[in-house]
């Protein structure tokens, strides 16, 4: 009875013993809002009180919330992403998430997130062997999410800056056709139903989905020249759609090799034959004038890697990205400048050109060094 009377007696202004919570409330205003804290110790919540009142008055104050990650995640993506970036990164950013995050601390509350849990969720993703690029794309959608609830107040500090991209697995060297492998594809192709369009991508460079985004209308047949504007990307539930390309440098023009041309103008008339010929129609398309999926390319390559292997011609896995390979490849051994080559390909920096010139030229390394004998 005496513990009881003392908690009730003797208490600074705006505290008081709450015997249904066992514990006692701290009430103040600021500015004609209310707040109430709880402690069991009425010093201790004095103190509390006497921190927010000066948070509140420096306007350091954020309230806890008991948002989870996942639901900060949606409204993040729906609010502020959905407008402002391409459809194929708000696409990158939510299946990654979804991937990775959603099921493990997307359920934590937005408030508890550490930067210990994100160390450990990109040391166990690097654990299961995943590339650094795709860490790296998870942690860009949980930084930007992050930095705007810092921004928003609701939490303290961003804890994702904090954490490190750990040391992946290195990367194995691109696959590159030699020529020989090179004639020994394109054989192959002959009767494929998508032989144009791997031919057309050998011989120019473009991204899979950047083909696939090829309309008539950015068919110059008579300047002889190809206008990359989007690239096509396959959504799940909703089907395809154009998006802008992957870079500002992605929106070029090509100058056409004659044997392009020639591709171009045999599928041009096919297009006629079925119809498909207007200007906002996909150069590369099934018979009905739908576009092609990734799975039709990825699945068509894949048959004629294992038909090359049946045959004896050991080649590396072959896949749309491996004839862009080639025709830079190709283009560096026929001399054309990294400038050149950059704006071909649509590079958004020339380091990246640079390196395909480093991979291409090592063996050359021996032969520059022997012209510096006798120098020194």
């Amino acid at each position: 009875m005496a513990e009881k009377k003392k908690k009730k007696e003797n208490l600074p202004r705006g505290i008081m013993w709450r015997e249904d919570r066992q514990r006692y409330l701290g009430r103040f205003t600021y500015q004609g809002k209310a707040y109430v804290l709880y402690d069991e110790e009425w010093r201790r919540l004095e103190q509390r009180i006497a921190a927010m009142r000066q948070e509140l008055k420096e306007g350091r104050y954020i309230k806890e919330s008991c948002q989870t990650l996942n639901d900060w995640f949606d409204e993040w993506m729906n609010t502020y992403k959905k407008s402002t970036v391409k459809y194929g990164t708000y696409q990158n950013y939510q299946n990654h998430y979804n991937f990775y995050i959603r099921g493990g601390i997307g359920k934590k509350k937005l408030k508890d997130i550490t930067t210990t849990d994100i160390q450990i969720l990109y040391n166990e993703m690097r654990d299961r062997n995943f590339a650094a690029g795709t860490i790296k794309l998870t942690g860009a959608a949980l930084n930007g999410c992050m930095k705007r609830a810092v921004l928003n107040r609701m939490i303290p500090f961003n804890p994702v800056a904090l954490a490190e991209i750990p040391k992946c697995k290195e990367k194995k060297e691109r696959y590159v056709f030699s020529r020989e492998e090179q004639k020994q594809f394109l054989k192959e192709l002959e009767g494929s139903y998508l032989e144009e369009f791997f031919q057309l991508t050998l011989m120019t460079g473009l991204r899979n989905g950047e083909v696939r985004a090829l309309r008539w209308k950015e068919i110059d047949l008579e300047k002889k020249q190809l206008h990359v504007n989007h690239t096509l990307i396959d959504v799940g539930g909703e089907g395809f759609r154009l998006d802008t390309p992957k870079t500002k440098t992605s929106r070029r023009t090509i100058p056409m090799l004659s044997q392009v041309a020639d591709i171009l103008e045999r599928r041009k008339l096919t297009a006629k034959e079925e119809g498909h010929e207007g200007k906002e129609d996909f150069v590369f398309c099934l018979p009905d004038g739908s576009p092609l999926s990734r799975f039709r390319i990825a699945n068509e390559l894949e048959r004629i890697e294992k038909h090359l292997s049946e045959e004896g011609v050991e080649v590396g896995h072959i896949t749309c990205h491996t004839l862009r390979h080639a025709f830079a490849t190709r283009a560096i051994e026929g001399g054309m400048k990294p400038q050149v080559l950059k704006t071909i390909l649509g590079h958004s920096n020339i380091s990246m050109t640079l390196d395909l010139y480093a991979h291409v030229l090592k063996d050359e390394k021996i032969q520059e060094m022997d012209l510096l004998e006798g120098i020194f």
